[in-house]
This record gives C-alpha cells, structure tokens and sequence, in this order.
C-alpha cells in the first residue's frame, strides 16, 4: 500500500485501477498470507525451526511429492543460498529427524535429501486439522471453479516468486 512518503507512480511502476472484486482479492490474499505466516511460525517455533528451516522442510516435501527429489545443491537454488549454507540447513532439518540424506539409486554419484517419516508424522498432527478445513472450504467449489482458483494461485504464485527473485532474499 503507498504511503504519503511512497514516490509518485511512474511509468513503470503505473497500473489501471482495479476493480472492487479485484481490490478484495487481494485484501483476501493479503489475509491468507499473513494467516499462513501464523501458522507456519507457530509449527517453526514448536518444533526449533528457523524460517529457512521450515522453507526447505517445503521444499524437500514438494519435490519429492514431485517425484523429483531435490540434491543439497538443488535445494541452495530454491533458497537461494549458496551451498554451504543449504548444506547447514540440511544438517540442522537432518540432526531433529526430519530428512535424510541418501544415494540416488539412478546415479550413485547424487546424494538427495528425503522428507522423513517422522517429518510426516510432526506436520501430519499438526497440519491435519487444516487439511480438514481446506477440504471442507474446497468441497464448496464445483471442479469447473476450483480449476480456475488453481490457475490464479498458479499465476499468482509464479508472479510473487518472479517478484521475489527480483528483489532477492534479505540476508
């Protein structure tokens, strides 16, 4: 939101004024980030992760939801870390059990990082009950219309993370 000290909109930074349902989208959105925030920090701080902790625990989960599961070098690319430092937050996610490292059965040489089974224990118990919710909110959409929220979150998220790599990761 600009405030009275904000530059004035130039060229670049110009956009047509929204609409009112598309200003409310995105105070929804606004909402629902900072209600995620919530969430995942009292996950974070009940179970000793750090911010980036937690951001790679997502991380090795999705990719290996994927089928893709994520080398340490893969991972610093996604956080947008240098090696090392993914490599400490992999110790640090592998020293409280919630991944492994292990050999790539295809390539001897790779060594990925797992989601671990007490991993999915942890979020199982705490993350469950949201997992009730979503689907009871969802259960209120036809296939039709949850296509459509899927293609905006889609767009949406791959706008924020465009965003995100232009602005890059605070240190």
């Amino acid at each position: 939101m600009p405030t009275p000290t904000d530059p004035a909109p130039t060229a670049a930074t110009a956009r047509p004024a929204r609409s009112p349902q598309a200003d409310e989208i995105v105070t929804h959105m606004q909402r629902l980030t900072t209600e995620s925030q919530k969430v995942a920090q009292a996950f974070a701080a009940q179970h000793g992760l750090g911010h980036i902790d937690l951001e790679a625990l997502l991380h090795v989960m999705q990719a290996e939801r994927d089928g893709d599961p994520v080398t340490a070098g893969g991972l610093g690319e996604l956080l947008g870390v240098t090696s090392g430092a993914a490599t400490g937050v992999i110790d640090r996610l592998e020293k409280v059990g919630h991944v492994q490292r292990g050999r790539d059965d295809a390539d001897r040489r790779r060594v990925l990082v797992r989601y671990s089974d007490r991993a999915r224990e942890v979020a199982g118990a705490f993350f469950g009950p949201l997992g009730v919710m979503s689907d009871r909110v969802m259960s209120g959409f036809d296939e039709g219309e949850l296509e459509t929220v899927r293609r905006f979150l889609e767009g949406m998220s791959g706008a924020m993370a465009e965003r995100a790599r232009e602005v890059g990761r605070p240190d």
